[in-house]
C-alpha cells in the first residue's frame, strides 16, 4: 500500500512581529517570526511535503506595520515580505488587515507570492471572493491533493470602517464552508479549513466561554462542517492544539509565540484517504532568530526604531499601570489621560475606554517618546461617538461591572467578560458595587455633582472597536455614530501631548471606585 506523509505548519495572528524585541522595552523576547522562521527551516530539512498556512491578522498590529501602514507605504509589506522569504503557501485574510485600509491591504496581496484570500468575503455585486479564489489546491507529486478553504469572522462590520468594505459582504463562514467542501471534495483527497475566527464553547465541555455574536464560530464550525481533514483557527490569540470529533484543530497563539504542527499520513489503494494524524504547537522559547530573515527586515526595523524614539512631550508625574488588575479596580492617570483625551477631541459629554491587556503598563515621570504612547496604545482604533439616554448609559456601565466577582475575599475576574472589554468611564462619578447582583451594581451615579438623569440623552465617546458592540455591548449594535474622528487614538494622544508640552495626573474628583 502506498503511503504518503504530509507536515502542515501553521501561525496565526502575526500582527507583523518579527523581530523578538520589546517595542515599549526595547529587551529581547522569546517570541517572533524570525524565531518561527528558524524552525519553519528545521523541519522542512527533515520533512520532504511540508505546507506552511498563515491564518491571518499579519500586517497589522505592531509598531513596524503601523509605520509601514500609516506613515509611509512605499517600500514593500514587512510581514508579506518575510512570509515571503518563508515561501508561504497561502494566507487567510484576518480582521485586522483591513485597519490600515483597503488600497494597504490590495497594496500587501499583490506583493504576496501566495494567495491571501477569504472564501467568505464576497464582492455585493457579483457575489464572488473579492480576494482571489477562497481556496487553493495543492498537487503534490505522487501524493494527494490538498485543498486549504480561507474563511474569516463575519463579525469584520461591526468592527471596520465603512468606507473599507462599503463594497463587501461577509457571509456566514460556516454556510459558504459546506458549499465550498461539497465542490472541493469532489476534486480534493484532503480539505483543510483556515478560518480566522475562534472558539465559542470548550472543545471538551460543550460549554459557551464567548457570546454567540457569529464572531466565533469555530465550534460549531468542527462539530458540523463534515468532510475537513483538519481546521486552523485563529483570532482569539489563544494556544490549543486538540481533536474535535477526531479532526485535529488548532490556534497557535499569537505574534509568533508558537508554531501549529499537524501531520498527515495518506494511504492509497483507489484513492488517498487520510490515515492516521496528529496535532502539537510548537513553542519559541529558546530558538534562536533566524539571522537571514533579521538581515533582510533591518532596514525597516531601524526605519521604526528612530521614529519610536522621537521625544513628544514630559510627564511631570508617573502615568504607569504596574499590575493589570490595579488598574482596573483603581482610578489611574493614564486612563484618566486617555479618556480626558477622547473627552477633548469629541466634544463628547462622556467617555470609556479600556486597558487591552497585561503587557500595557504607561510610562513613567520623565522625558515620553512615541514608543511609550504606541506601546500603551496598541490598537488602531478611531474614534467615535455615540447618543444614549441615561438609561442606556446605565445599561452600558452595568454590563461593563459584569467582569468582576468576589472569590476568597478578593476581587478577581468572573469570565463573564473578557478584560479588554471591561470599560473604565470618565464625565461621571460612580461606584462599582460588588456585593450587588450583577446588572445592578452601579450605585451613587452622578454627573457634575448630581444624580445622573436616566430619562436624558448624554453623548458618550469610544474606540472603533467598542463601537461594533462586541463583549455583549449590544446596544451598539446597529446604532450609527453622531460623530466619527478618523485619527488613530494613539495619534490623537501624541498630538495632546505635544500640545500640552509637560502633562501631570489630572484631578481624579474621585471619578470612581469599587465596593465589596
Amino acid at each position: 500500500m502506498k503511503e504518503f506523509n504530509l507536515t502542515i505548519l501553521t501561525t496565526t495572528d502575526l500582527h507583523g512581529y518579527i523581530f523578538p524585541v520589546d517595542y515599549t522595552t526595547k529587551r529581547p523576547l522569546e517570541y517572533g517570526l524570525a524565531k518561527i522562521s528558524t524552525m519553519i527551516k528545521e523541519i522542512r530539512s527533515e520533512r520532504p511535503n511540508v505546507l506552511y498556512l498563515d491564518d491571518g491578522d499579519s500586517i497589522q498590529g505592531s509598531p513596524l506595520e503601523y509605520y509601514h501602514g500609516v506613515v509611509d507605504n512605499t517600500d514593500e509589506d514587512p510581514t508579506i515580505k518575510a512570509l515571503n522569504y518563508l515561501k508561504c503557501d497561502a494566507m487567510t485574510i484576518g480582521n485586522h488587515e483591513f485597519n490600515f485600509g483597503r488600497k494597504v491591504l490590495e497594496k500587501a496581496i499583490m506583493e504576496a507570492n501566495f494567495p491571501v484570500t477569504a472564501a467568505n468575503i464576497v464582492d455585493k455585486k457579483t457575489g464572488k471572493p473579492k480576494f482571489g479564489d477562497g481556496y487553493k489546491i495543492f498537487n503534490f507529486q505522487d501524493g494527494p491533493k490538498v485543498a486549504y478553504l480561507c474563511l474569516t469572522t463575519k463579525y469584520i462590520p461591526f468592527w471596520e470602517e465603512q468606507e473599507y468594505i462599503n463594497d463587501l459582504e461577509f457571509l456566514d463562514p460556516i454556510e459558504v464552508g459546506k458549499i465550498y467542501v461539497d465542490k472541493l471534495k469532489n476534486f480534493a483527497d484532503a480539505i483543510i479549513v483556515g478560518y480566522h475566527g475562534g472558539l465559542e464553547r470548550d472543545p471538551e465541555s460543550g460549554d459557551l466561554i464567548s457570546e454567540q455574536t457569529g464572531e466565533n464560530q469555530g465550534y460549531e464550525m468542527a462539530t458540523t462542517l463534515d468532510g475537513v481533514s483538519a481546521f486552523i483557527f485563529g483570532h482569539q490569540h489563544r494556544s490549543f492544539s486538540l481533536k474535535i470529533k477526531g479532526v485535529p484543530v488548532i490556534m497557535a497563539s499569537s505574534w509568533g509565540k508558537a508554531l501549529g504542527r499537524i501531520e498527515m499520513n495518506f494511504r492509497y489503494e483507489k484513492s488517498w484517504d487520510v490515515g492516521s494524524t496528529s496535532v502539537e504547537l510548537l513553542s519559541t522559547n529558546g530558538v534562536q532568530p533566524d539571522r537571514m530573515m533579521l538581515k533582510t527586515e533591518r532596514p525597516y526595523q531601524m526605519t521604526v526604531t528612530k521614529w519610536l524614539d522621537e521625544p513628544v512631550g514630559e510627564a511631570l508625574e508617573d502615568f504607569y499601570i504596574s499590575d493589570v488588575m490595579y488598574g482596573r479596580t483603581h482610578e489611574t492617570a493614564l486612563v484618566n489621560l486617555i479618556n480626558d483625551v477622547q473627552l477633548r477631541y469629541s466634544g463628547a459629554e462622556l467617555s470609556a475606554t479600556s486597558i487591552f491587556s497585561s503587557e500595557v503598563h504607561g510610562w513613567k515621570k520623565g522625558i515620553i517618546t512615541r514608543r511609550d504612547v504606541m506601546g500603551t496604545y496598541i490598537f488602531s482604533n478611531m474614534l467615535k461617538v455615540f447618543e444614549f439616554t441615561g438609561y442606556e448609559i446605565k445599561e452600558i456601565m452595568e454590563h461593563s461591572a459584569k467582569y468582576f466577582t468576589i472569590e476568597d475575599g478578593k476581587i478577581t475576574s468572573s469570565g463573564d467578560l473578557a478584560g479588554y472589554k471591561y470599560l473604565i468611564f470618565r464625565g461621571v462619578s460612580y461606584v462599582i458595587d460588588l456585593n450587588g447582583e450583577s446588572g445592578h451594581r452601579i450605585v451613587n451615579l452622578e454627573k457634575d455633582g448630581k444624580p445622573f438623569d436616566l430619562d436624558r440623552r448624554y453623548t458618550l465617546a469610544v474606540n472603533s472597536y467598542q463601537a461594533g458592540g462586541s463583549g455583549g455591548y449590544t446596544m451598539f449594535i446597529g446604532k450609527k455614530p453622531v460623530k466619527e474622528i478618523n485619527v488613530e487614538i494613539a495619534e490623537l494622544i501624541i498630538g495632546y501631548i505635544k500640545e500640552q508640552s509637560t502633562i501631570r495626573p489630572a484631578q481624579s474628583n474621585n471619578g470612581w471606585s469599587i465596593m465589596y
